[in-house]
Formats: C-alpha cells, sequence, structure tokens
C-alpha cells in the first residue's frame, strides 16, 4: 500500500491481493478500431471484478473528445501484453507531466484511439476498458467531479446499478473559467480546442441563412433557434474509436465554423480515418482527441455539409454540457443496442439518468431527427 493515500486504495484496486499459489485466471483482450492496438490483461478470478472509475479532468476530455475517461488501474504485478507485433503508437505528454511515463497518453497513430498509460509513482498501468468486449469491472468511483463546471456526466448518473458512485477530488479538481466570445458580426462564438491546441475552431449561433436552409436548418434545435442539436452516441464504432463508452455529439454545418473546416477535415493537427463506407473520422495527429465525424448520410452536398462535433472539446463557460448552445435528445439515445452488449449496467444507468436529469431541468425528454 505503500504511497497510495487510503482513501484511493480502492481506486488504484490495491485492495486487490493477489495470492502467490497458482491460481485460475481469465484473460481479456481488447483493440482500437483499426486494430493497430491489440492487447490482453490476464487477472486472477478470485480478483473479479476490479474497480473501474470515470475520470472528468480536463486532461481526459480534451484528449478524449468526450466526456471522461472509462479506466480500470490493474493491480500491481499486471500488465498488458501486446498480441499483434509491431504497435504503431504515439505519445502525447500532456501539460504538466512528471517523469518516467506520468501525465502521458497512448494512443493508435491510425485511428486515434487511446489504449491507457503508465503510472510510475505507484507503477501500475491504466486501461482504457471501452476498448474490451467482455467487461471485468464494475464502476464505483468518479474522479474530478468539479471539473466540468456544471457536474458532467455526474449530472446523469446519480448511480450505477444500486451503488453511488463515490466522488475523488483533489485541490486540482475546479472548473476551467472560460469567458464568452464574440465574432467579427459581434455575435457569441462557442470555443472548440483539443488538449493540446492543434485542433481549435469556434461554433456560431444558427445563421439567418442556415434558418432559410431547407436542409441545414433541421439541425437546429425545434426548441430554441439560438440552438444546435445534440445527442449521446453509444454506438460500437464511436467506442473503438474514442475509448469511452460514449460519444457526445454536436450537429453543426461545416461552413459555419470559422475558420471554415475544409471538406477533408484537416484543420490544424487532424488526422483522418474511414471508419466505414460512409464514416470518415477527425481526430487530432498530437494528442489523439476525437474531433469530428463527416458522414455521406449528413451530406446532400459540399455547401450542405453536417459535422458531428466531439463535445468533450467544447469551451462552455456555462460547463462542460454546453446548456447554452445546445437541446439534448435526451429521449433517445442513439445506437444503445451496440452498448447493451458491452456494458448493459452503465448504459441503463446513464440512458435512465439522462432522461429523468432532462425532464427535472426541462420538463421534457425530447426525441428528433440526428440523420
Amino acid at each position: 500500500m505503500t504511497g497510495v493515500p487510503e482513501e484511493l486504495i480502492p481506486l488504484y484496486n490495491r485492495d486487490k491481493i493477489i495470492c502467490p499459489e497458482k491460481q485460475e485466471t481469465q484473460t481479456f483482450a481488447a483493440r482500437c478500431h483499426c486494430k493497430n492496438i491489440q492487447f490482453t490483461v490476464t487477472i486472477p478470478v478470485s480478483i473479479l471484478p476490479l474497480h473501474a472509475y470515470i475520470c472528468s479532468c480536463t486532461i481526459c476530455r480534451y484528449t478524449h473528445g468526450t466526456f471522461g475517461s472509462f479506466h480500470v488501474s490493474l493491480p500491481q504485478g499486471i500488465a498488458p501484453e501486446w498480441t499483434n507485433g509491431n504497435i504503431d503508437l504515439t505519445v502525447y505528454k500532456s501539460p504538466g507531466s512528471g517523469p518516467g511515463g506520468h501525465g502521458q497518453r497512448w494512443f493508435c497513430a491510425t485511428c486515434g484511439a487511446h489504449n491507457g498509460h503508465f503510472e510510475p509513482w505507484i507503477s501500475q498501468w491504466i486501461v482504457d476498458i471501452s476498448l474490451f468486449e467482455k467487461p471485468f469491472w464494475e464502476f464505483n468511483m468518479f474522479c474530478f467531479p468539479k471539473s466540468p463546471g456544471d457536474g458532467g456526466i455526474l449530472s446523469w448518473l446519480p448511480k450505477i446499478g444500486n451503488k453511488e458512485l463515490v466522488q475523488i477530488t483533489i485541490d486540482r479538481d475546479v472548473a476551467p473559467e472560460y469567458k464568452t466570445e464574440f465574432g467579427q458580426d459581434g455575435e457569441e462564438r462557442l470555443q472548440a480546442e483539443c488538449c493540446c491546441g492543434g485542433v481549435s475552431f469556434t461554433i456560431p449561433r444558427p445563421s439567418q441563412a442556415v434558418r432559410e436552409d431547407s436542409y441545414l436548418r433541421q439541425y437546429i434545435s425545434p426548441s430554441d433557434p439560438r440552438k444546435w442539436k445534440a445527442f449521446l452516441d453509444f454506438c460500437r464504432d464511436c467506442r473503438l474509436l474514442s475509448s469511452a463508452h460514449f460519444v457526445p455529439w454536436i450537429l453543426v454545418p461545416r461552413a459555419a465554423l470559422e475558420p471554415e473546416v475544409p471538406a477533408d477535415l484537416k484543420i490544424g493537427t487532424i488526422k483522418t480515418y474511414a471508419s466505414s463506407e460512409v464514416n470518415t473520422r477527425g481526430f487530432c495527429g498530437r494528442c489523439g482527441a476525437t474531433v469530428f465525424i463527416k458522414s455521406k448520410h449528413r451530406s446532400p452536398s459540399q455547401q450542405c455539409e453536417v459535422l458531428n462535433i466531439a463535445m468533450g472539446i467544447l469551451r462552455a463557460p456555462e460547463g462542460a454540457k454546453a446548456e447554452n448552445w445546445v437541446t439534448w435528445r435526451a429521449g433517445k439515445p442513439a445506437w444503445v443496442g451496440d452498448a447493451k452488449e458491452h456494458d448493459p449496467e452503465f448504459l441503463d444507468a446513464l440512458v435512465e439518468g439522462h432522461k429523468k436529469w432532462s425532464i427535472d431541468k426541462y420538463g421534457d425528454a425530447p426525441d428528433f431527427e440526428v440523420i
């Protein structure tokens, strides 16, 4: 237990004692979307399930493009076994990181999926559990609850199963102070920026031109003409690319972004990856943040392309959920069938929590088209 504060012992699974005698084990496999990253972890059955946690610190949000990362600290003595030979990984060293690997984030150079990192101060591996197909964990902690500024995902997750999440906070668990930005026209803008700053642009309010366009106007909030539509996406592709259990998206016309994002999505440090015949993904090639989806389903012409923008990189002054800018489709998250096969307990808790939050706060849980 040396070096780990008592309150963090469950976080790092230090209460999971591995007996020296030979015992039954179980092996769990993980991979990214493109299969460049493939690894397994082998764990004694006697210590399963391991404790898992959600971290909503700014580094996790801005490097994943999501509302947090989903982690398990592997007990000391257990490490990933890389199973596909050569691996092409990019390493991002976050601001303020320390020696020996502390603060580093490793992700696939091809598709952008984060796989985890090694923490030298505790000599343990931290893995992104969203890349595994079979769960070996149980969520019971939430780290950096103040960082999102508005509760973030914790607003929707009072419990998972029958357990309340234990909140872990430290001195630097504070919400960033972002100010409202304005464009040359004097209108408000919402800043979007990944962790390293290599991808940065702003989102405007829906303009008169958008409101008058027969195609683009369907992406404006049905309840507030100054907001865009937003939704939660639980599809398997998003999970294996963002390394998160779900991705929160805002839908905005590409031509409306400032500076305008080119048709090939390559603004700043963006790298692209075709996740299917329909979808091209954009992620930061330096820090790994999920940023865009360009879908043929939302591109009737080059002038009318609508992009998915990952909400984890937004810098809304009111908080991570950007409620002054979006209306959430809380009545019907997307692709829940995929998540039921992965982590049904988490899915049920989030779907119900999101719906209840929306009804309690806005009197409704909207269900509108996002395709």
